[in-house]
């Protein structure tokens, strides 16, 4: 039977939201190479895609979410508008890209993450991640934690807030699941790196069990610091 390829004589914008997903595939494809050519950062071709960025990372075929990942990066580095869309964008990467079955949606959407941190949208990234905490799916919650984590790293505590993630550092260290558990875990000592003596009193409030692996926090975090600072 020969394959219906009607839908490459729609729109762009409309292959995008098509119910085939190979149609919806190659509009992402197409996407991407379309925004990497607008030189115009404030081009009334990118206000059309910008409603659609959600939907782009939500898609339900695991191939085509995986490039339209990629369009969504070309989109956040071209267009100026890219900010408006973090907040809605990044909650969909939680719902459905941090705990994706393929490796590399979860690493796009984690470099889609970064970059709107990179574009100063970080507060509302931070504040999309950490609802996340309190998703059902434990991957989802650990996805959450290790991009968090990830970006603390990446761009310090000026970027990314400790304050709140302090609040929720027990809470992490006791949920069921040893992923997130151990999530949590690198999370502290990628703040302790930064914040050192004010995440001590969070340390010493930990419960017995936790406390076995607390020495080994400062100790690794020590180390991690030593190396990073400039002789």
């Amino acid at each position: 039977m020969e394959e219906d390829t009607e839908y490459l004589k729609l729109p762009l914008e409309d292959r995008c939201v098509h119910k085939l997903w190979k149609a919806r595939l190659n509009g992402y494809e197409e996407c991407t190479k379309h925004f990497a050519k607008i030189t115009d950062e404030r081009s009334p071709e990118f206000n059309k895609f910008a409603p659609l960025m959600k939907k782009f990372v939500t898609d339900s075929n695991a191939v085509a979410q995986e490039k339209a990942l990629d369009a969504v990066l070309a989109f956040v580095e071209n267009a100026h508008i890219a900010g408006k869309t973090a907040g809605d964008c990044t909650s969909g990467i939680v719902q459905k890209c941090l705990a994706a079955p393929k490796r590399g949606t979860q690493e796009k959407a984690l470099e889609v993450i970064l970059l709107y941190c990179e574009i100063e949208k970080y507060e509302v990234v931070q504040e999309e991640l950490m609802k996340g905490f309190t998703q059902k799916n434990p991957k989802v919650v650990a996805g959450c934690v290790r991009a968090l984590s990830t970006a603390l790293r990446e761009f310090g505590p000026k970027v990314i807030n400790p304050k709140p993630l302090m609040k929720q550092m027990h809470t992490l260290l006791e949920d069921r699941d040893k992923t997130v558990r151990e999530e949590g875990k690198k999370l502290v000592i990628e703040m302790y790196r930064w914040i050192r003596q004010a995440l001590k009193p969070q340390m010493s409030s930990l419960k017995p069990v936790q406390v076995i692996w607390k020495p080994a926090i400062f100790s690794i975090s020590r180390c991690s610091v030593q190396i990073l600072t400039p002789l």
